[in-house]
């Protein structure tokens, strides 16, 4: 594992000339937030290598959910979710049902998605999908000697900017998977590529599309997606954490920033949220401007205010060795968390590497 990361650097090193302007200081920005809401499913999602084709909605939708051996219809829309149910299962649109919504508690049942016990036509490799009238292309990576009656976890990995899913998969999304594999899990891996350089509005879409897909097609747990990303890979995780958390149970934001990135109308409903940055980090830093509240400082308080933290004085950070911070008193089921250390923009700091592993740990605790 270590050599594989370490042989890696120089690989990431060689990138930072394209990252460097993924997210660089600006005082201004028409992007910096605001904006529409993001895309509802696309209808008439195609994949190639396989021969089911389906639909979507972002406002309606009906479904049937499985947990604890109990089955039940469920109804419902975007955010709202499911009804119905004995227990808390159900499904509808685009979110999951049957808890208050944004309150799924920590280590619930699996709820199945719509392909658990449906054989299914996909491998590990390259597909691709119509998304805002586009073919765009994503890896997927299913676990080895996969099982249609297991509901995985599913990770949603954006790569860096001038990048493509193949980096990601290179590194082992973020060398998540051998520390799953270590523990003796293993999850279904989605890695997209953006539509040139940079992540954009469309790209909300694009996850909308490909989850829906996925949904129809895969057996995954649709309470633990989770999704992650380095540097405008970062971004695009939090800009889909603002208006997505009915879809996405927790993520992990590697060096990211909350400017220079496409921002829906942000719903400021909670989500399970860490992210990283290093504090020498000049690409997406810690503060890029304090009266426009730009830098990762902000989105940690912004997701520590959603998630009902309360508010520290001041953050405590690290310009040496790394150190996480969980915020206090945050909402059960929306742990809250910022690990900050002395080094610049990157994914990789350390040996062992402690990006991959803090972040699989704050993963697998729900």
């Amino acid at each position: 594992m270590q050599d594989q990361t370490f042989s890696r650097l120089a690989f990431c090193v060689t990138l930072a000339s394209w990252v460097a302007v993924s997210c660089a200081p600006a005082e201004s920005d028409s992007n910096n937030d605001g904006g529409g809401g993001g895309g509802g499913g696309g209808g008439g999602v195609v994949a190639s290598g396989a021969t089911t084709t389906g639909s979507v909605s972002s406002t309606s939708g009906s479904g049937v959910a499985t947990s604890s051996s109990t089955t039940a219809a469920g109804t419902g829309g975007d955010n709202s979710g499911g009804s119905g149910g004995a227990e808390p299962t159900g499904s509808g649109g685009a979110g999951t049902g049957g808890w208050p919504e944004g309150a799924i508690p920590m280590g619930n049942a699996p709820v199945r998605s719509a392909g658990c016990g449906k054989a299914t036509t996909l491998t590990t490799k390259e597909y691709t999908i119509s998304s805002s009238g586009q073919n765009r292309v994503y890896y997927v990576d299913m676990p080895k000697n996969y099982d249609m009656n297991k509901p995985y976890r599913l990770f949603y990995t954006s790569h860096w900017i001038g990048s493509r899913w193949q980096d990601v998969e290179g590194q082992d999304f973020y060398f998540l998977k051998p520390q799953m594999e270590a523990d003796g899990e293993q999850a279904i891996f989605v890695a997209p590529s953006s539509d040139g350089a940079t992540w954009q509005e469309k790209d909300h879409a694009l996850f909308d599309d490909i989850m829906a897909f996925m949904n129809e097609n895969v057996c995954y747990d649709t309470t633990r997606v989770f999704a992650t990303g380095f540097s405008f890979g970062g971004m695009i995780t939090y800009s889909l954490s603002t208006n997505h958390q009915a879809e996405i149970r927790a993520a992990v934001g590697i060096a990211p920033a909350n400017y220079n990135i496409w921002l829906p109308e942000k719903t400021r409903k909670p989500i399970a949220w860490m992210h990283t940055t290093g504090m020498s980090d000049g690409t997406c830093p810690w503060v890029n401007n304090e009266g426009q509240k730009r830098g990762a400082k902000f989105i940690a308080l912004e997701k520590a205010e959603d998630n009902g933290c309360t508010i520290p004085d001041n953050i405590p950070t690290s310009n040496g060795a790394y150190s996480c911070y969980d915020f206090k008193d945050c909402d059960p089921e929306h742990p809250t968390r910022v690990c900050t250390f002395g080094g610049g923009h990157t994914n990789i700091d350390g040996n062992p590497n402690w990006i991959p592993i803090e972040s699989w740990k704050f993963f697998k605790q729900f």
